[in-house]
């Protein structure tokens, strides 16, 4: 241990002990750098023993990138400046990393100086680790949050591009990226039918142009389960290039929106803000966000395909009240019209005593009723026949054919069916049919 001039042999021997028994590592470098003097918490923080370390250059336990500040350390010491308390980080002897807060004391010339440090690692550790957490809980109140906010954009919009934008904005978020891109598979699977960005200006999307369809690495995406980091996007294989007037893209993240087996869509990362690259981290958050971007999507879609059967069912009813009018005006209405017309005709020739013609007119008249009728039955049977509910789809729809060629007179016709003896559901049954 070093010396001490200034106390008798008693002092000195009591000092030492007292240095031993610190909970801080003690040790004394030469003025080249060279440890001189190594206590027993120096051995139980950094492994080393008195023997092996002693005569071994200091820099041997310092890292590489850290090389330079232990050099101007030394140098202040050797000034006779005190180190102050700063944390630094030194190699035990299996190499693993200590964080010490360390701080440094000049001794008298020629004895060099001292290096006191205290193990900090568990609390730099666990300081590490609740950094970690709170980013976590912040990660979780991102994706929960836009979870919320797109189910409620996706019931009061009408497109559900607010909806995607807002995945997009959380992923931005989370990979702390300067731009981020959704985009949602086509229904084969061949390239992109919705691609929603954000992090760009409206002049700047206007001035890129059409948006991309699916080619380069974003069609790369859509046929890949796993995510994709890339330092530089331009040097990967799969890039075809920007458009003219796109900003630079360097570092890029994409993930894979999945539901089940398929690939519904992928989010886009790039420039990691800070110039830096994305990180395992960025991907495990966005990934989270891509588990909620794939239901969102597919409730989307199901909404989306709903308002169209309700507006086809509410074109398809439009079209079938203009069918019955129609029906009703050219072949109902005309029926009884005739008949009237030829009933009041057989009732003028009957006041006038002209019986023949009167004979004529009756039967004119009542041969139109039986086509009112005819008809009548043909517009309650288009609207839902009892055949329908008795026999089916099939069955009714050979009835109907039968009932067309009857009423047509056509001589043949050829009847071929592929559901015989199957069931629908009432509703499809009677769309189908009408």
């Amino acid at each position: 241990m070093p010396d001490f001039p200034f106390a008798s042999s008693k002092t000195a021997a009591a000092l030492h002990a007292l240095l031993d028994e610190s909970d801080a590592a003690v040790i004394r470098v030469d003025d080249a750098g060279i440890v001189r003097e190594w206590n027993a918490a120096a051995t139980r923080i950094l492994q080393w023993k008195p023997v092996e370390i002693i005569g071994q250059s200091l820099f041997r336990l310092v890292p590489l990138q850290w090389h330079y500040e232990a050099i101007q350390a030394l140098q202040r010491l050797r000034q006779g400046e005190m180190l102050s308390p700063i944390e630094a980080v030194w190699l035990d002897k299996n190499g693993r990393r200590i964080h010490l807060s360390l701080s440094g004391a000049p001794l008298d010339a020629g004895a060099g100086a001292l290096f006191m440090g205290r193990d900090v690692t568990i609390r730099r550790e666990a300081q590490s680790e609740l950094e970690k957490l709170q980013t976590h809980a912040q990660h979780r109140s991102i994706v929960l949050d836009t979870a919320n906010r797109v189910a409620l954009d996706i019931l009061s919009s009408r497109s559900g591009l607010e909806a995607l934008r807002h995945i997009a904005e959380a992923a931005r978020v989370l990979a702390g990226a300067r731009y981020a891109a959704l985009g949602v598979a086509s229904p084969d699977g061949q390239g992109l039918s919705q691609f929603i960005t954000v992090g760009l200006t409206e002049e700047e999307e206007a001035a890129i142009g059409p948006r991309p369809r699916g080619a380069g690495v974003l069609g790369l995406l859509l046929q890949r389960d796993k995510p994709l980091r890339v330092d530089v996007l331009a040097q990967h294989p799969a890039s075809v290039g920007f458009p003219p007037n796109h900003p630079p893209m360097d570092s890029f993240l994409g993930v894979p929106i999945r539901r089940g087996d398929a690939v519904v869509g992928s989010l886009y990362l790039t420039n990691k803000e800070g110039g830096g690259t994305f990180t395992a981290s960025d991907e495990v958050a966005v990934e989270a966000l891509g588990a909620h971007a794939a239901i969102a999507i597919y409730n989307l879609q199901m909404l989306l395909r709903q308002r169209g059967l309700v507006s086809g069912l509410i074109t398809a009813q439009e079209e079938e009240r203009w069918a019955i009018a129609y029906d009703l005006h050219d072949g109902l209405t005309q029926f009884v019209m005739a008949s009237h017309a030829h009933l009041e005709a057989f009732r003028r020739a009957q006041s006038s005593g002209n019986t023949e013609r009167a004979a004529r007119e009756f039967e004119q008249g009542t041969r139109y009723l039986k086509e009112a009728v005819v008809e009548s039955r043909r517009l309650v049977n288009g609207l839902r026949p009892l055949a329908l509910d008795d026999l089916g789809l099939a069955e009714a729809l050979h009835q109907l054919v039968e009932e067309e060629k009857t009423r047509a007179g056509w001589e043949e016709v050829r009847w071929l069916c592929n559901i015989e003896n199957q069931r629908f559901e009432r509703d499809l049954e009677t769309t189908l049919y009408r």
